[in-house]
């Protein structure tokens, strides 16, 4: 069994590389994204394994629908 989690929050870039800071502030670091021209500081839904305490191996990122 994986531990799959969706999570989301604004897409940002921090000094242990590309994350998503969730509503609640909890700090999730991406691993194996790169974010597309004007992606960052956006809001956004990551889905992904977790592969550390706060480290997501990611599968997918969606944009929140304003």
């Amino acid at each position: 069994m994986t531990n799959r989690r969706r999570i989301s929050g604004r897409l940002q870039r921090g000094p242990r590389g590309l994350a998503v800071v969730t509503n609640e502030g909890d700090l999730w670091v991406l691993d194996a994204y790169e974010p597309v021209d004007g992606e960052l500081d956006t809001d956004v839904v990551v889905e992904g394994t977790v592969v550390g305490l706060d480290r997501l191996h990611v599968d997918w990122v969606g944009a929140v629908a304003a």
